[in-house]
């Protein structure tokens, strides 16, 4: 439920105290945690790690929304009891676990095949990371800011880290999809050429891991899924007929011949679903068989066996950590004994990005500095994001018209100086002057490394507004301002009509998620990644730009929406946890806001669940799904 929420004097107190404890006696406090991380590698390595993982990936599979799941709540018919059981369970630590103990567990070898975990045994391992996890983030808020630094610095570090240890992804599904698209689109034919499969091969791919799972899981969507698994089959063999695929005894039969994940293990000839519950059942949930030859190829790449990632506890001061460096990003299936294990749902999806990039690299480093990194070419990243930056914005406002790769020419110091802006938008109601920043954090940098950090926040966000103030002095200051840009293989002028006056917008649009980072300007300011003379920029990623585009409705909402949350830099007395938190607070009716109430610090808490909402039922092909929008006075 979206509300003001409100740290009572009492709890500040307690948690002032517990800070100051925790930072008297740090050493102590960082000893205590390896120790425990040490415990819990002990108890994943006394077990089979195949039914260790597959403990927690069962309930990550209960904690993620689907049709049936989320169509059960409230369900009252005659085995309600039963069907309880299969209703959404949410657990919002799970995701983040079951990636920690596939870490810890792929970074030794699998020594106790055959040993299965009771259930209390897998408790117990979900209870410990989860100390270790809570720990972790309390130690980062009560630690000292480095020699050097200053009380902000220490405040966006502890921001990076706290959405490294309990974040995951960096949009939503839709918006992952369509931009990885725009990305690697380009690159197909190299891919293929190189691994005999492209990127929208691998993507195919990915996004059918999911289903390999459920189509075994015993309840009534996993009977649906595996139908949809049987006829995809049987179309693939040419046993459709028009219209629809009719399968027969022999074609069951040959099915579970090339699927033997399907086979019931007392009964090969007879199908047999699994159990969340059943421990001896995960070593066959969670396999995963590739279809054909190009699949196999696609989870050949994608795959890592136990041992294969002790990068994970090869460095001394972050061994065992959750945010340490690991190889499973790049390689989220698990392979043992010649089967592949795909455990946690979405993980290789929310990768994808990491995954295909390493592809390129690992296949040819000059391609990839060339023409996937260097921004000269039409067919890079960063190029990329920018186009794909100025399509949204033309979605969004489709009215006004977006210009790209502008020059202009100003005079400083009495030095004629050359300069560049990514997009300008013309509309008859305002000017935005745009920004583009595809830079990302690396593992250094999302466990608090200071310098790298804040380098990087300069690099994007603080050069970002630098350049977007530049360009609305330029504008401000000339009589007659003229940019030029190239379209058609033509030079072309853009002169600016200050004859009607307009709102000026600056714009700076980031690739990498900032989340709250990007909403408190006053402690970016304070930490010197801005300049105090540049302030003024609102700071977006691109997933949450998609998301403005797919739900903001005019011009005018979105001209209304700016002028709220610009002035939302200025305030001292409330704070957002992310972008879309504040767009849910404008739907909601929430601006405009009252005096500043300097005594008061409040956190608003919940006002993106509707739209969070409608995404994730939008994903699931939700019937008669309605769009967030903004309240209107009746």
């Amino acid at each position: 439920m979206a509300e003001p929420f409100f740290i009572p004097d009492e709890w500040r107190e307690r948690y002032k105290y517990a800070f100051e404890q925790a930072r008297q006696n740090m050493p102590f406090y960082q000893e205590w945690i390896k120790n425990e991380i040490e415990a819990a590698i002990t108890m994943i390595n006394s077990f089979d790690k195949v039914a260790v993982i597959g403990g927690l990936a069962a309930k990550l599979i209960r904690a993620t929304p689907t049709l049936y799941n989320t169509f059960l709540k409230g369900y009252d018919g005659d085995d309600k009891n039963e069907a309880e059981k299969d209703q959404l369970q949410e657990d919002d630590n799970i995701e983040v676990l079951l990636e920690y103990v596939m870490n810890l567990a792929t970074a030794t070898a699998n020594d106790k095949k055959g040993v299965l975990p009771s259930a209390v045994d897998i408790e117990s391992i979900y209870q410990q990371l989860l100390k270790i996890k809570f720990n972790i983030n309390f130690g980062e808020m009560a630690s000292d800011p480095p020699p050097g630094t200053m009380e902000e610095d220490q405040w966006i570090k502890n921001m990076v880290v706290a959405d490294t240890l309990n974040v995951r992804g960096q949009g939503y599904y839709s918006h992952v999809k369509e931009l990885y698209h725009e990305v690697f689109t380009p690159h197909n034919g190299f891919l293929k050429q190189y691994y005999g499969f492209d990127a929208m091969d691998l993507l195919d791919t990915v996004l059918k891991l999911d289903a390999l799972v459920f189509s075994k899981i015993g309840n009534p969507e996993g009977m649906f899924v595996w139908t949809k698994r049987f006829e995809r089959w049987g179309k693939a063999k040419g046993y459709d007929r028009p219209g629809n695929f009719f399968p027969v005894p022999y074609h069951h039969r040959e099915f579970l011949k090339e699927n033997p994940d399907l086979q019931d293990p007392g009964s090969p000839q007879s199908m047999s679903l699994c159990s969340l519950d059943s421990i001896p059942s995960f070593s066959r949930l969670f396999w995963v068989i590739p279809e054909d030859e190009k699949e196999k190829k696609i989870f050949d790449q994608l795959s890592i066996s136990f041992g294969g990632n002790g990068i994970f506890l090869s460095v001394p001061k972050f061994k065992g950590f959750p945010q340490g460096d690991t190889e499973l990003r790049r390689r989220p299936i698990i392979k043992e004994d010649g089967k592949f294990y795909h455990f946690s749902l979405n993980f290789a999806f929310r990768n994808i990005f990491i995954i295909a990039e390493d592809l390129i690299r690992e296949a040819d480093s000059v391609y990839y500095d060339t023409y996937y990194r260097n921004n000269a070419q039409s067919t890079t990243k960063d190029r990329q994001v920018e186009l794909k930056t100025k399509s949204v914005f033309e979605q969004l406002l489709p009215d006004a018209r977006f210009y790209h790769s502008l020059k202009y020419d100003t005079v400083e110091n009495g030095i004629e100086k050359k300069n560049e802006l990514d997009i300008l938008g013309v509309s008859d109601e305002a000017l935005y002057i745009i920004e583009v920043k595809a830079g990302e954090y690396n593992t250094k940098i999302r466990r608090g490394a200071m310098k790298g950090l804040k380098d990087k926040l300069e690099e994007t966000v603080g050069k970002g507004s630098q350049q977007c103030h530049r360009a609305l002095q330029f504008i401000k200051d000339e009589l007659s301002p003229i940019f030029t840009y190239a379209k058609g293989g033509a030079s072309h002028t853009l002169k600016i009509d200050k004859s009607v006056e307009k709102n000026i917008y600056r714009i700076t649009v980031t690739y990498e998620q900032l989340s709250v980072v990007g909403l408190e300007l006053q402690n970016l300011i304070a930490s010197g990644v801005i300049d105090k003379n540049y302030r003024g920029a609102w700071i977006v990623s691109l997933y949450d730009l998609m998301t403005f585009r797919d739900l903001i409705e005019n011009e005018k909402d979105f001209k209304e929406y700016l002028d709220y949350r610009l002035g939302l830099y200025d305030r001292t007395d409330l704070s957002f946890m992310d972008e879309i938190a504040v767009l849910g607070f404008y739907f909601d009716g929430g601006f405009p806001l009252g005096p500043v109430n300097p005594d008061q610090k409040i956190t608003m808490v919940g006002y993106d669940e509707d739209i969070n909402d409608y995404y994730t039922k939008r994903d699931l092909a939700w019937p008669n799904l309605q769009k967030p929008k903004k309240k209107t006075d009746s």
